[in-house]
């Protein structure tokens, strides 16, 4: 059986009538990286609102992916234009290509947060260079089989090469080591925010069935509370 997902209050006017509070209680140290670097990834100290949108489209279950996100705000742009007259629509991307689509929806206010510290630690990042010698020297699996074949004291001219000729034995990602860093909260975070009611409901009803979801990335669980004000 296929669970129905209505997008229908997407397709309002944003009209933000609710004040509320979120309290973000973290269950684990957070890492809210809002660029997209190369060597480091420096984390936010509170969460900005495309992180909240994120957040708030995993509590309710939108987990779709770009085409799928894409086409949707097609379809919002078309009746935007047309119903409601406005001819400017932003998408309002991230720099890591997410595109949001509860983002007209609220507004974020006053934060407060309890102190914290930051440090780095060691982060795993997935590549694929089916191509290069990297992707044969970052693999920590491979095919048994393969192993008997594989050529000693080879240079990385030789790697690529004996790469290039088994693709489809080795893993299609390989792995690099990526400084990151996190940080560690003595308490919650609370954040004032202005919303549509919709959307306000929605979360409300989510969060009755389960209130812990990720914030940053997939190590950084923590325990909602949405409450009117």
């Amino acid at each position: 059986m296929t669970n129905k997902i209505d997008l229908s209050f997407i397709f309002n006017e944003p009209k933000l009538t609710i004040k509320s509070k979120l309290t973000i209680q973290p269950l684990a140290p957070l890492s809210m990286v809002a660029d997209i670097p190369g060597s480091y990834y420096k984390t936010q100290e509170v969460p900005d609102k495309l992180k909240l949108c994120g957040l708030f489209e995993n509590i309710i279950g939108w987990h779709f992916d770009k085409i799928d996100r894409i086409a949707i705000h097609k379809k919002r742009r078309e009746v935007f234009k047309k119903v409601f007259k406005k001819m400017e629509y932003h998408s309002n991307d991230a720099n890591s290509g997410y595109q949001p689509l509860v983002y007209d929806y609220f507004e974020t206010g006053l934060v407060v947060k309890f102190s914290s510290i930051q440090y780095n630690d060691l982060w795993k990042r997935a590549f694929s260079r089916l191509d290069a010698y990297v992707h044969a020297n970052g693999t920590p699996n491979l095919d048994y089989e393969l192993l008997k074949e594989k050529p000693r004291d080879v240079d990385n001219k030789g790697i690529e090469k004996f790469l290039k000729e088994n693709k489809t034995k080795f893993p299609m990602f390989y792995t690099s080591p990526t400084l990151r860093e996190y940080i560690d909260y003595d308490g919650n975070i609370q954040i004032g925010l202005s919303m549509c009611a919709d959307l306000y409901n929605v979360l409300q009803h989510s969060l009755t069935n389960n209130s812990t979801a990720f914030l940053g990335n997939s190590e950084g669980w923590v325990e909602l509370k949405l409450e009117e004000i």
